[in-house]
């Protein structure tokens, strides 16, 4: 137990030394952390996971990934000029979009909130708190937003943009209208850390595991390590009116989860009865 208590002190002085480096570099105005870092940490970490699977969809290749294709025959290869056009509004949502919404998060919460002592990083303990109120905050949050987004008064406003994408890869996943990318992308996220008081240095690492978990249930492959919600989503977008969620929790309460097995015997039985109408 000493052992494993000094190492875990250790790495939490490595940790804090790094931090320190880091801050000298870049300065500690909050303003700078919080707005400028947070866009340029969600871009760096989008592109650099999106352009490893975009390179796989252009090329096809390596050939022995295939299998693992949720649904082939789907962007083999990906139509260049449909991905450039979803490139573009991605484009936009994260750097228009996400700067000016992380400076209002800053200027209305973070400014005053989240930014205590910058150069002091959170204990372990608070850490590992943080990020499990977060994933349930999140998946509170974003269940209910998708749900809204899929009202029929809004969605071929704003959602159906997003579902262009049937059999969607990881690149396309913030192609979305604006107003979308703010309700379910960006807020969910942003208020979750508003309320828990999350340090500047965690919201980094919450961004960098909320984009890695939504680009992972949009890149069409499901290997042996993916998560079940790789599928979860991936059917969302074969089928959309289920499967909201990021873990399911909200969808099996509200009768919306479904996996691909149950719903094709869903479709089935919907489309009997119909039939049995007709014949009374």
């Amino acid at each position: 137990m000493d052992i494993l208590l000094a190492k875990w002190t250790q790495s939490g002085d490595f940790l804090q030394d790094r931090w320190l480096s880091l801050l000298d570099i870049v300065g500690e105005d909050p303003w700078r952390l919080w707005v400028v870092g947070s866009t340029i940490v969600i871009f760096a970490v989008y592109w650099l996971y999106a352009g490893i699977f975009t390179l796989m969809d252009i090329t096809n290749r390596p050939r022995f990934l295939r299998k693992y294709k949720i649904q082939p025959g789907q962007n083999e290869p990906v139509d260049l000029a449909k991905l450039w056009n979803a490139i573009k509004m991605v484009l936009v949502n994260l750097t228009v979009v996400n700067f000016l919404v992380c400076w209002v998060g800053y200027e209305l919460i973070y400014k005053t909130e989240n930014s205590g002592d910058v150069r002091v990083l959170p204990t372990f303990r608070r850490c590992l708190r943080d990020l499990a109120v977060f994933v349930v905050l999140e998946e509170i949050m974003f269940y209910y937003a998708h749900r809204l987004l899929h009202h029929k008064s809004v969605y071929k406003y704003v959602h159906k943009k997003h579902h262009e994408w049937t059999a969607p890869i990881a690149a396309i996943t913030l192609y979305a209208h604006p107003v979308e990318h703010v309700v379910a992308n960006l807020l969910p996220v942003a208020t979750s850390i508003a309320i828990l008081g999350t340090h500047v240095s965690l919201a980094y690492v919450i961004f960098a595991l909320a984009i890695v978990n939504s680009m992972s249930d949009h890149t069409g492959y499901s290997f042996p390590w993916s998560a079940g919600s790789v599928r979860f989503h991936d059917y969302h977008h074969a089928k959309f009116n289920y499967n909201y969620g990021v873990l399911g929790l909200l969808d099996k309460l509200h009768g919306t989860y479904r996996t691909p097995g149950k719903q094709k015997g869903l479709v089935s039985r919907t489309k009997s009865k119909p039939s049995r109408r007709k014949t009374k």
